[in-house]
């Protein structure tokens, strides 16, 4: 059940802050550029909740999965596989699961690894005032993403996860994530191809992307977008564990 955790962890585009001083002005402006093409700096700030309905194939299985996030607050997924569905949840800094495939039909404490890296997915504006969340940000050169010319952009959390950014040089739309995160005690490197992107109510999204980890090797799992709700109304409990 190992790639339903480590899928959630990625599917959600998170960019980072600033921080370079010999390449300050190149990286403003690719900065800048990502922002106009995500939306604009009007949009991203009023953007605080989403609902997202997607499916996802692993393993010649097709699986429904909902993902709703309130900016800063909480992040929930729920998976359906088999007539089961698995439930995964931050609010704040704790985290919980419900997972029947594995037996446990009672919320559990997620690992503090996992909450350190979902908490992360509760940013939906990327780069949009980047340097109030206290990233860092560096500029590391260019390279190609199957024939695209991209900018590396590689970040820092504040918590201390790194990903590498690779944002097109023609749209300025992140193509590929590469992001390394701690997870029962080693490091595992994540990829996740970004394409199919469309905006919603003037927000841009990618409505597929094929995940690759070192926790899984030759696997691959694919999301694909089936409708995004922007500034839904949420009810914040959903992230509360239950008893």
């Amino acid at each position: 059940m190992r790639h339903y955790k480590y899928f959630k962890l990625l599917v959600i585009i998170l960019i980072a802050g600033f921080v370079n001083v010999s390449y300050a002005q190149s990286l403003d402006d690719i900065v800048a550029k990502h922002i106009t093409a995500m939306g604009g700096a009007d949009k991203l700030s009023k953007l605080k909740s989403v609902k997202i309905s997607a499916n996802m194939e692993v393993m010649n299985m097709e699986m429904p999965v909902t993902t709703t996030i309130v900016q800063d607050k909480g992040f929930r997924t729920e998976t359906t596989a088999q007539g089961m569905t698995i439930v995964q949840a931050v609010n704040g800094n704790t985290g919980w699961m419900i997972n029947p495939m594995a037996g446990q039909d009672k919320a559990t404490a997620l690992p503090e690894d996992v909450v350190k890296t979902m908490v992360s997915q509760t940013d939906l504006t990327g780069l949009y005032n980047y340097k109030q969340k206290g990233y860092t940000l560096a500029l590391e050169g260019e390279q190609d993403i199957a024939g695209a010319k991209t900018y590396k952009v590689v970040m820092t959390l504040k918590n201390g996860i790194r990903q590498e950014n690779y944002i097109s040089k023609d749209t300025f739309y992140i193509l590929k994530i590469v992001a390394t995160v701690p997870m029962n005690g080693q490091d595992i490197k994540t990829e996740s191809l970004q394409s199919d992107f469309k905006q919603i109510d003037g927000i841009t999204f990618p409505f597929s992307s094929e995940v690759t980890t070192t926790a899984m090797p030759g696997m691959s799992m694919v999301n694909k977008i089936a409708s995004v709700e922007i500034n839904p109304k949420i009810d914040d409990s959903i992230f509360d564990m239950p008893n």
